[in-house]
């Protein structure tokens, strides 16, 4: 009897397509599915990521929000007299903000009326770029390194703080460019919490960014007399030959940027009065 062979090629031609067909869906549901999950992943990933800004955001600091913090402060803390030798400092609300707080400096006839901080991390410069809150960023805070002692009773003690362009910080030590500001503003006082030292400025002047602290050794008379010698000598700086400077009274460097020269410091440096 006769019937019909079937054709194997076409039975597996048949089957190819077929499975073909069943495999191209498969592979598409595959990859869309891959596709969905990648697309789910860069989504969540990208809401991490803002969340992750926004929080850093928060943390960072803002100069001009951190100058009214320090004005409130101020209000909190500081109460004047008509003898600035006088002035009182509540150090234990100022240290309320931040424990690191442990002096106060003020120059009448500037802005520059703020807490001097010392960081106790092993990073010394850590004030450089956080406030007095521990926010990281501008404007920083005023601060010495621990190389100095919280007394003021070294040879030469530096201060540093940034130029800031909304006038706040060590902004204003610029305006000891002008002579006669220089002349009729020479007083700069610092609070503790036992005493109030009071400096006369000898010299305001353009010097290197050398790391003062770490370029001399002021236990010696030579080197200390040779520091005070390059002050005085400072090209483009204002001078008063006329105050006495020894190792005794002391300097105290007030350290600032120069807007338009990133290899160069401001330096207003001043010596205590004999009391």
């Amino acid at each position: 009897m006769d019937y019909d062979k079937p054709d194997h090629k076409n039975y597996v031609r048949g089957r190819k397509k077929s499975s073909g067909k069943a495999g191209l869906i498969i592979a598409i549901i595959v990859i869309v599915a891959a596709l969905s999950g990648i697309g789910g992943f860069y989504v969540y990933s990208a809401t991490q990521k803002k969340e992750a800004a926004a929080a850093e955001k928060a943390k960072k600091a803002d100069p001009e929000e951190t100058q009214e913090q320090y004005e409130k402060l101020k209000e909190q803390v500081a109460v004047d007299a008509d003898d600035p030798m006088y002035r009182k400092i509540d150090f234990a609300a100022a240290q309320a903000a931040n424990p690191d707080v442990y002096a106060w400096i003020w120059i009448p006839g500037t802005n520059i009326d703020y807490p001097i901080l010392q960081s106790t991390t092993e990073d010394d410069a850590y004030y450089l770029n956080h406030t007095i809150e521990k926010k990281e960023g501008l404007p920083g805070t005023i601060y010495t390194e621990k190389y100095n002692n919280k007394q003021f009773t070294d040879p030469v003690t530096v201060v540093y703080g940034h130029n800031m362009k909304n006038g706040s910080m060590f902004a204003d030590l610029h305006k000891y460019e002008d002579r006669a500001f220089f002349d009729s503003n020479p007083y700069v006082y610092i609070y503790l919490p036992e005493q109030t030292l009071k400096y006369r400025i000898f010299a305001a002047t353009p010097f290197d960014d050398r790391y003062i602290l770490g370029n001399y050794s002021f236990a010696s008379p030579t080197e200390f007399q040779e520091y005070l010698d390059e002050l005085r000598s400072g090209i483009n700086g204002n001078i008063n030959m006329d105050v006495n400077v020894n190792q005794g009274t002391g300097i105290i460097t007030l350290s600032t940027c120069i807007a338009d020269s990133a290899n160069e410091r401001f330096l207003v440096n001043a010596t205590r009065e004999e009391q």
